[in-house]
């Protein structure tokens, strides 16, 4: 990964949510610490660093890789090359190569077709609840969209920015397709805001951020049910 030149004279690159700087040996912190001093941080163990990064700054589950809720206040110092890597990997799996491959991008209707049991359902998903469920999850992801930019289609939701490149829908999206298009019970009013106390992850949840963000976004197309 090239490296741009920083004000003290090392060379730093922002890679999602991590900061890379190279001074003779590489350190790794989240971007939003440059600047901090190293001995303001806490040290990681690039041995139990996988498991760190799988949970936010209040302890909750992470349910994707690119989901903008990256612990901060940690270091990884001393790394070589192939730590370095292993270290990018652990919180973005295989993004590095897919960065590097530059491999064509499957669109959302081609992961769609694969799908099975359970989750078969999300074929029917009309390109409005695409679009709202795109701007939900996407939306709050580190990884730039490019699964439907070649595909003739692109969505008009922002696609973010920066290396990373996100060129299949990924597990978590194609989740939020099937659930958050489930009709909320009739008796109940959905929150208008998330519930900081139910996981990201539980879509089941009306008060997950997602399922809000997914109204947010203006998703009135609900037509599948359990």
């Amino acid at each position: 990964m090239d490296a741009a030149p920083a004000t003290d004279g090392r060379r730093t690159r922002e890679w999602g949510d991590l900061l890379v700087v190279a001074d003779g040996a590489y350190e790794l912190r989240h971007r939003s610490d440059r600047g901090v001093p190293r001995s303001d941080l806490s040290a990681r163990d690039p041995a139990s660093f996988r498991g760190f990064v799988r949970s936010d700054d209040d302890g909750r589950y992470r349910p994707f890789a690119g989901e903008r809720s990256l612990p901060t206040g940690w270091v990884l110092s001393d790394l070589d090359g192939r730590e370095l890597l292993r270290a990018v990997a652990a919180v973005y799996p295989a993004a590095v190569e897919e960065w590097a491959d530059d491999a064509d991008p499957v669109p959302y209707r081609e992961v769609a077709a694969r799908q099975t049991g359970i989750y078969e359902r999300v074929s029917n998903l009309s390109r409005e609840q695409l679009i709202d469920v795109t701007e939900a999850v996407c939306g709050n992801c580190a990884k730039r969209r490019e699964w439907d930019e070649r595909a003739g289609d692109a969505l008009p939701v922002d696609r973010g920015e920066g290396p990373l490149p996100c060129r299949e829908p990924c597990s978590f999206l194609v989740a939020a397709a099937r659930e958050v298009l489930v009709d909320e019970p009739p008796e109940e009013q959905p929150p208008e805001q998330p519930a900081a106390d139910v996981p990201p992850g539980d879509l089941t949840d009306p008060a997950n951020r997602y399922r809000v963000r997914y109204r947010r976004a203006g998703g009135t197309h609900t037509t599948t049910h359990r």
